[in-house]
């Protein structure tokens, strides 16, 4: 029996406690039109109220945003993604699905490394991300009968927003299984209306049914046994969890500093108006003109205590506001441990202390790999077992950087400078010194490898 519409839409409580919190974060990192339409921005006493409505929208579109959101997880991405990470396929390395799903993971020509990009990047944003190992439903009794229609197992990710209902529990076993999930797509056709899919899996069927803007009841597209036996979905976690199917968001102190400085750039920009363009104080029935040259023409019942006067901030306002800005934007850079990376340095620091600063930045990048590298043997998993290939999937090697070459590369020549510098007698310390700068200075292994040799050869 197909559910009702009330059961369709019905939605995990955490969900709805967390839902706004979501869109928050997703504006954050998009900007532009969606953090615009947000209307983030403060506003002034009486500014949204009739006939100041105008003035806001104005203020809006006036206001500059610097999007740290999207500036800090792509720099996390363009780390942990320089060194692809390495798979020995094992036993599948001539398995035609497997080959093909490394270089269309979604049916949609998105390498696998891209794919796993995206729901890096999706984690970072809202905390977790969903990814379902799905299968075209068809009639095909052999394997030749499927490759022959292009029909494979793929992968979808799923944003937190679209993924309803969900149930994750301690099985018999005592693993931790997901039991239930739901999922809502929405399509917008040409000619305006909205068609929503939901999706939902359990251990013994999957369903899809189909929902309109006329109003009618539910359309059922897909109703039948799971041939798996398990929810074919995982939920990617970024580097912590708050509750099974909630994670935690890097951009959640972030996102509100930088509202708090797209603010004080909507107030820097108010101040500069100002100081170029001083406000008038004058009575009603004076007739004035501002701007070079402005004249002012006082009526004749204008008493002398009260002339026409200018209202000018100081300039100290718009230092105050621009030293603000740094103060945050320093915040940010400690906060995403990407100060050594991202921020101007005004005073000289120890080596130490540089140091210490990639370290923090080198642990929090290994523990998103480490996370990357344990979804994508789960997502084998059950990639897999829609083959009927759950033994090959052991045989499978993943292995993510574990480390990320982050060094001050000026500091660290200076340093091998000074150190060529000491008379220190050794053939082996000069050796050493010389490979040393040559790891510097290059990057390709295979150059280094020879350079090596060479060295060590004379």
């Amino acid at each position: 029996m197909a559910p009702t519409y009330e059961e369709l839409m019905r939605k995990h409580p955490l969900y709805d406690e967390y839902l706004d919190e979501w869109l928050y974060y997703q504006q954050s990192y998009q900007g532009g039109k969606e953090y615009r339409e947000a209307s983030l921005l403060y506003s002034y006493a009486f500014e949204k109220e009739e006939g100041g409505g105008d003035f806001y929208k104005e203020r809006i579109n006036q206001t500059p945003l610097d999007n740290h959101c999207e500036s800090a997880l792509h720099t996390y991405s363009s780390f942990l993604w320089k060194k692809r990470p390495e798979r020995d396929l094992g036993s599948l390395v001539t398995d035609p699905e497997t080959l093909a799903m490394l270089k269309d993971a979604d049916l949609e020509g998105t390498p696998l490394n891209e794919f796993m990009r995206g729901v890096q990047i999706e984690a970072g944003i809202y905390g977790h991300s969903w990814i379902v190992i799905d299968k075209a439903a068809g009639a095909y009794k052999t394997l030749a009968e499927e490759r022959a229609a292009g029909v494979r197992p793929y992968l979808v990710h799923y944003a937190p927003p679209s993924v309803w209902n969900w149930t994750i529990e301690r099985g018999r076993s005592g693993a931790v299984e997901t039991t239930y999930l739901k999922v809502a797509e929405e399509e917008q056709g040409a000619d305006g209306n909205t068609t929503q899919t939901i999706r939902i899996w359990t251990k013994e069927k999957i369903e899809a049914y189909r929902i309109n803007d006329s109003g009618k009841e539910p359309e059922t597209l897909i109703d039948k046994e799971n041939p798996l036996g398990i929810i074919p979905a995982i939920c990617h976690y970024g580097r912590s969890r708050l509750h099974r199917g909630i994670g935690t968001s890097e951009i959640k102190d972030v996102a509100k500093l930088q509202q708090s400085i797209y603010n004080d750039l909507s107030e820097l920009a108010q101040s500069i108006r100002n100081t170029n363009h001083a406000t008038l104080v004058k009575n009603a029935d004076d007739d004035a003109s501002g701007g070079a040259g402005g004249v002012v023409i006082m009526a004749e019942t204008t008493e002398p205590g009260k002339r026409p006067y200018l209202m000018q901030p100081q300039l100290f306002q718009l230092l105050g506001i621009t030293e603000s800005i740094e103060k945050k934007e320093n915040m940010i850079n400690r906060m995403t441990h990407l100060a050594p990376i991202r921020s101007v340095k005004t005073q000289p620091q120890s080596g130490e202390a540089i140091k210490t600063e990639f370290q923090l930045l080198n642990a929090l990048l290994a523990e998103m790999a480490s996370g990357l590298q344990l979804t994508e043997y789960r997502m084998l998993e059950v990639f897999c077992r829609w083959l009927g290939k759950e033994e090959q999937a052991g045989t499978v090697i993943i292995q993510y950087p574990e480390k990320f070459e982050l060094r001050d590369r000026e500091q660290d020549l200076s340093l091998l400078k000074e150190a060529d510098g000491l008379s220190v007698e050794s053939p082996t310390f000069q050796k050493e010194l010389q490979k040393l700068i040559a790891s510097i200075v290059l990057e390709d292994d295979a150059q280094l490898e020879e350079i090596n040799g060479e060295i060590d050869g004379g």
